[in-house]
């Protein structure tokens, strides 16, 4: 009796585990036909289990075939049967031809005439041996039969991505074979071996298993059905007296095998485990909550459709075709989640400093005072990153740490939701949204979708607020560009001006320097006039002609001329013209000249020089002084402020010379060797001469 009930014990387990798998088949599935087989195959495995243990119960003799074990074997294999062949003739089993589905089908209509007629003699004319070597002969065919199934669409089928298909082929493999074995047993010893029964109810629990598993990859194998979040609520109750059900159901076979002194206080003990989470779920709301998050997230299709809602949300903060601000559309985008009509955006000011509401959406700006770091709400909000529910506080004031409706809160009597914008574990602001006119209850769903969908709004508000910084950083930056390089071209006319004056003792009875002087002074004014210009229009760049590079380098090696060593104008080709704004052209190269002057000796020589190369203008100032290594022409040369004359210098003349240069659409190209001197090479490009210059052979100047 004992190991009757044993294997009675592990049939009822095959028929718990195929009952699970229904239900899991039934709740948990998406979408597909499949769902039916599915639930069949499952259904079978967990009649065929239940007619297995009765069958068991009666003892060894009962595992001899006959009709009732006959009965639960072919409703086991004929729910494989139907699913693998329903898989053969759907999109995996192309290469199966129709003739070859029908023979099959063929072929269970015959086992099943043998297995009526087999039937019928054990009936009317009682048992016999050669009766049920029939119906394990049947038995081990059918099994067979889903065997070949099951190969054949293990070759036919595609890969899966998720080896779904693979778990199902192994789950029928496995049952089939283990029925093979059962039943080839039976045949040969005419009672099955309990071992051999154990490990094939082991066997057939792994199959459902397998199957489960298969189900859960391939979700578009089932149909999901629709369960109303009213229903979803009772869920966690019902299926915990499930639970309890099929506890005390798997537990009767063995606790029956018990000497009652011994099974009176394990079966208070099993009722007291079983019982005790029952009661707390049923009784303790936080519990059930969990159960039902859980259930509902494991267990139920989603009420969105999470690529639509992230779509959704990406073309209405980045697209261009918005009317709307970022920050208005900010609030949009997280009120679309919900159905919001209106609401609200607060964005932190300073460190410190509170939030400040800085947009709105469909509702009137909120022009009070800003909302301080400390104030509870939002203190609670992101420390536990929360979506603060004003209907929960009202409802569950307990979740909220016994915390009442903060005062500037009280002024939105409309208010739904604060939704916290996170970005790099810092609180930048919150949205505030507002009721609409339908019921509206926060779900696990909502609030996974808006706390998600608040750190990508933060982010894009976040760069948003960064771009702002950089467009005044870079008005800044060029307001004290210009500052910069008018600077340095008043620094220029003080120079000339000084020098002026310095030789002004010793020549002011010669005519020719109180000539020269004049035209100095004549050239500074007219360079402050046009300084002057500059401020007044607020560009540092003045206006761009047509000019001839001769008379540029003549005029700068001029400007240069009284200080040592003196620079010589070389070779110029007169007839090449370039496209700048003179008096700057003039004053880089000046600035270039006198830069190699201070890194020559007295004795030394700077020469300056143009030709023609490539069709462009290659002006070259070189000098024999002492050079610039590589890394500081790499690191320091052109790095604005960054002079090595100390407090005589600001560091801006070779970086402003280069920006002349480049917006002219040119190079400025340096060949140094420490101990060698240097030579600077500005190449600009040439601009054809007007006719009228070709015919008089120069230019204005």
């Amino acid at each position: 009796m004992s190991l009757a009930l044993d294997q009675s014990w592990c049939y009822w387990g095959v028929a718990i585990a195929h009952g699970l798998l229904l239900s899991y088949v039934l709740v948990a599935g998406a979408h597909g036909l499949l769902r039916w087989h599915l639930a069949l195959t499952a259904a079978t495995g967990a009649l065929s289990g239940a007619l297995l243990a009765f069958a068991a119960s009666a003892g060894p003799e009962a595992f001899q075939p006959g009709p009732l074990q006959f009965a639960a074997e072919m409703i086991a294999a004929g729910g494989w049967f139907v699913l693998l062949h329903r898989l053969l003739r759907g999109p995996y089993g192309q290469s199966m031809p129709e003739l070859v589905r029908r023979g099959l089908w063929l072929l269970c209509c015959l086992l099943a005439v043998l297995a009526a007629a087999a039937c019928w003699f054990w009936y009317a004319r009682g048992p016999a041996a050669w009766l049920s070597g029939v119906f394990g002969t049947i038995a081990l065919t059918a099994a067979l039969l889903c065997l070949a199934l099951a190969a054949q669409l293990e070759r036919d089928a595609p890969v899966e991505g998720p080896h779904a298909l693979g778990l199902l082929v192994g789950a029928a493999a496995l049952a089939a074979g283990a029925q093979v074995l059962a039943m080839g047993m039976a045949l040969l010893v005419s009672v099955t071996p309990p071992a051999i029964v154990m490990l094939r109810c082991l066997a057939m629990v792994v199959a459902a298993v397998l199957l489960g598993r298969a189900v859960s990859r391939r979700p578009q194998w089932s149909l999901a059905i629709f369960v109303s979040p009213q229903a979803r609520a009772y869920l966690p109750r019902f299926m915990a007296m499930l639970g309890v059900l099929l506890v005390l159901l798997a537990a009767m076979p063995f606790h029956r095998t018990l000497e009652p002194a011994t099974a009176h206080p394990l079966g208070l003990l099993l009722i007291g485990l079983t019982g005790s989470p029952v009661v707390a779920l049923l009784f303790s709301q936080q519990l059930s909550a969990r159960a039902r998050v859980f259930l509902s997230k494991h267990f139920f299709p989603f009420r969105y459709d999470y690529r639509e809602e992230w779509l959704r949300l990406i073309d209405t903060l980045s697209s261009p075709e918005q009317p709307l601000p970022l920050p208005e559309r900010a609030i949009k985008a997280v009120a679309q989640i919900v159905g919001s009509p209106a609401g609200l955006l607060w964005m932190r000011r300073e460190p410190d400093a509170g939030f400040a509401c800085t947009a709105a959406w469909n509702t009137r700006m909120w022009s009070e005072a800003g909302v301080a770091d400390d104030d509870p709400a939002i203190a609670f909000m992101f420390e536990r990153q929360w979506i603060f529910d004003t209907a929960e506080l009202v409802r569950s004031p307990a979740l909220y740490g016994g915390m009442k409706r903060p005062a500037w809160l009280e002024q939105f009597p409309d208010a739904l939701l604060l939704v916290p914008l996170v970005s790099n574990q810092l609180l930048i602001g919150f949205v505030l949204l507002l009721q609409s006119s339908s019921a509206f209850r926060l779900t696990f769903e909502e609030i996974d979708l808006l706390r998600t969908s608040g750190r990508q709004v933060a982010a894009h508000l976040a760069q948003y607020e960064a771009d702002q910084r950089l467009a005044e950083a870079r008005q800044f930056e060029a307001f004290n560009r210009l500052i910069a390089f008018l600077m340095h071209d008043l620094k220029n006319l003080i120079a000339q001006q000084s020098l002026v004056v310095k030789n002004a003792a010793r020549h002011k009875d010669n005519p020719a320097f109180i000539e020269d002087a004049i035209a100095t002074i004549d050239n500074s004014v007219a360079r402050m006039s046009k300084l002057l210009q500059q401020l007044q229009s607020g560009e540092a760049g003045g206006r761009r002609s047509r000019v001839r590079v001769a008379a540029v380098l003549a005029e700068a090696v001029e400007r240069c001329r009284g200080r040592q060593p003196e620079p010589r104008l070389g070779s110029v080709d007169g007839d090449m013209q370039v496209e700048v704004d003179r008096d700057r052209l003039t004053m880089v190269v000046a600035h270039l000249i006198r830069n190699a002057q201070d890194a020559t000796g007295s004795k030394g020589h700077v020469e300056v020089r143009a030709e023609c190369a490539d069709g462009q203008a290659l002006i070259s100032i070189r000098d024999d002084g002492c050079g610039m290594d590589a890394e500081f022409i790499r690191t320091r040369l052109f790095r604005p402020f960054d002079s090595t004359k100390g407090s005589k210098g600001m560091g801006i003349g070779a970086y402003q010379a280069r920006s002349l240069v480049m917006e002219s659409g040119g190079a400025l190209v340096v060949e140094s060797e420490p101990g060698r001197g240097t030579c600077m090479n500005i190449r600009l490009p040439l601009v054809d001469p007007p006719v009228a210059a070709r015919g008089r052979g120069g230019d204005e100047g």
